[in-house]
């Protein structure tokens, strides 16, 4: 299979940054293709200046990004979820990256999703508990499965690490059974 693996963090010595690596270290590469993107270290502008009214200038990193996407059979997508929603950066790479002629194309009413077929892995972490999070509506968790459902993408799996708690309450034990669980998922994909 061909795998895309995103991390949506900006920060490089985060805990989903360490979660992303984790995974991509444990998959398999005799059985899959395996592409990455770092978010953090690409260097695109994540505003879309222009809405669709005219195109921004080409560049590099969103077109490998678009080539990466298209080419991509199953997408694990690692992010944070900041007042409860993705953070800046990912969300203006889904702006930039999934745009019309490439991840849909719209005919009047009618959408033509252009990444039938592909699925998706989306994993995140949170301050806040997963059950508030459902209690709340999953606000996140609907948009990115909006946004993903717009293109064709079909979401196959979700892990959620709630109350992902740093400071003087920091539980290393929860976080460490959290990464052993995503690496074995890889191991196993």
């Amino acid at each position: 299979m061909k795998v895309l693996v995103i991390n949506g963090h900006p920060d490089d010595e985060s805990y989903v940054s360490a979660l992303f690596r984790g995974y991509v270290e444990n998959l398999n590469k005799d059985r899959h293709e395996v592409r990455v993107l770092e978010l953090g270290k690409m260097s695109f502008d994540p505003v879309l200046r222009h809405g669709y009214r005219k195109r921004m200038e080409e560049d590099q990193e969103i077109l490998q990004s678009q080539e990466y996407v298209q080419w991509a059979e199953h997408i694990v997508l690692f992010y944070p979820i900041w007042f409860e929603t993705v953070p800046s950066l990912l969300q203006g790479w889904f702006e930039r990256v999934l745009s019309p002629g490439v991840a849909y194309k719209m005919d009047g009413y009618k959408i033509a999703k252009m990444l039938k077929g592909k699925t998706a892995h989306l994993v995140s972490t949170s301050l806040s508990p997963v059950l508030l999070q459902i209690l709340r509506g999953d606000i996140e968790l609907r948009a990115v499965k909006r946004v993903l459902k717009f293109c064709g993408i079909k979401i196959r799996r979700v892990d959620r690490l709630g109350h992902y708690v740093v400071g003087k309450y920091e539980n290393p034990g929860k976080r460490k059974s959290f990464l052993s669980r995503l690496e074995r998922q890889a191991r196993l994909l």
